[in-house]
Formats: structure tokens, sequence, C-alpha cells
């Protein structure tokens, strides 16, 4: 891997920018960077390259004005940190090089594919509302592509098939684990009881309280969807990307599901 990327900078030094050819394989090169970044600004990884980004200038500007001493701090923690993000990010890291191996992007999505999601969200749409109706809480928080290991150990593992059932079990108001939040992730509900983390960016005015607080936290770090039933007032809410849509029906709630998922 070192030869071939020696092989690579020493070719850098005889880039001849006024061949059509080296012009083109500039553009794929930047396409490839800027793909990445726009790839990645939803999953927490985005946050910590902008800020090695941000280090890696501050050393560049410090040295420009000869503080040798103050670039070099920048410098060396940026480098650091560069180091650490395959520890840091290791099971995002696997699970996308193994995704990538399979090649899941070249194929097409079968009929029966979109039968079975659209299934799904219907299946939701009528859990949800039947708990709306009986003023039952609820925080159900639907993983996309960020991991939520961490939430999932909060709470109690299940890994059951996906069923409005089982969901208005769990969140009946005398089960151990209807306080929590229920975690669905490829139409299985992984984990219940969960403990979801208090943001403190995540303001809300009444007459939300702490479910709708922590529903809409956990949107700002990742990119799970969390729809969230309120017990005083039967009205269902989505969270997605730090933001919340209230008092939605079951037109708009399959609306968002469908966009979003």
């Amino acid at each position: 891997m070192t030869g071939l990327t020696n092989l690579i900078t020493g070719k850098l030094t005889g880039f001849d920018y006024t061949n059509p050819i080296s012009f083109l394989d500039l553009l794929i090169a930047l396409f490839l960077v800027v793909g990445f970044l726009v790839y990645i600004r939803r999953f927490p990884l985005f946050r910590v390259v902008l800020g090695v980004l941000f280090l890696i200038g501050c050393s560049f500007l410090f040295l420009l004005i000869n503080f040798v001493y103050t670039a070099l701090v920048f410098g060396v923690v940026s480098n650091i940190i560069l180091i650490s993000l395959p520890l840091i990010f290791a099971p995002e890291i696997r699970h996308y090089l193994e995704k990538l191996g399979r090649f899941t992007f070249v194929k097409v999505p079968r009929f029966t594919d979109n039968q079975k999601r659209n299934d799904f969200i219907q299946n939701i749409i009528d859990a949800v509302y039947e708990l709306a109706e009986r003023k039952v809480g609820a925080t159900i928080v639907i993983a996309r592509k960020t991991g939520l290991g961490g939430t999932i150990e909060t709470g109690v593992e299940i890994d059951a098939k996906f069923g409005a059932k089982l969901l208005q079990t769990i969140f009946f108001p005398k089960t151990a684990l209807h306080d929590g939040a229920v975690v669905i992730k490829g139409e299985r509900i992984v984990a219940a009881g969960c403990l979801l983390p208090i943001n403190a960016e995540a303001r809300l005015g009444a007459p939300f309280g702490t479910r709708h607080r922590s529903g809409l936290a956990i949107t700002m770090d990742t990119d799970a969807v969390v729809i969230l039933v309120s017990e005083e007032r039967g009205q269902v809410s989505l969270a997605e990307n730090g933001k919340l849509k209230i008092d939605l029906d079951r037109v708009e709630l399959g609306t968002e599901l469908h966009r979003l998922l």
C-alpha cells in the first residue's frame, strides 16, 4: 500500500494540467471528494471531519504568520485525530465496506421490496394512531444508516419482526418497558425501553416535555427518524434531522415516512 502511495505521489510531480485527460482525472477526483462529504454530512463522522479540516486550516494559517510552535500544536492534534478515526468509527467503516463488497449499489429494487416497504409503513401508521386514539404515549426510533448501538444497549434487546400488536403491547402503560423508546431497524423491533439522550440544543416550549425533547435530540446526532405520540393530547409528531413536525394526520405521516424510509 505504501509503494502504491509513493508511486501515485511520484506521478503528481509530472502532472500535466493542459492535457484534457489529466483535467478529467482532476475533475473525477474532486467529484469523489465532494460526493464523499455530501454523503457523510448526515452522520457524526462529518462533524469530526469538519473539525479536523478546521484544525489543519488553523495550522496553515499560523504557519503563514510564522507562529511555528502554535502551528505545530494544531498540526499534531489534527494528525492524532486522523489516526484515531479508524478506531472511533470502526463499526461504521466495517459496515459500509461490507455493503460496498456486496455491490448493493448496482441492484435494482424489486417490486416485492417496495411492497414490503409500503406494508411496513402502513403497519406503523396503524399502530401509531391506535396508540394515539387511546392516548398512550410512545417514542419510536426508526434507524436508517447511522448505527444506534449505544442507544440499543440502554434498553432490552428484543429482535422481533415488527408487528402492530407487539408495539402496542410494549407501550401499554402497565408494562415494564413502556416508558422508554422502541428502536426499529430493518423492519424489526431491535430493542425496547431504551433511554434517549437529552441535547441542550433541543429546546421546546410548552406543552412539549422530555419525550419530545429526547426524540428530537437523537435526530440531531444521527439520521434516525422518530415518531412521537403524546399521552396528554394524543397527537402524533415526527422528528428528523433536528426538526419536529407536530400534530400529523395519517396522510401526512405516511407521506413523510415514504419520503424518509
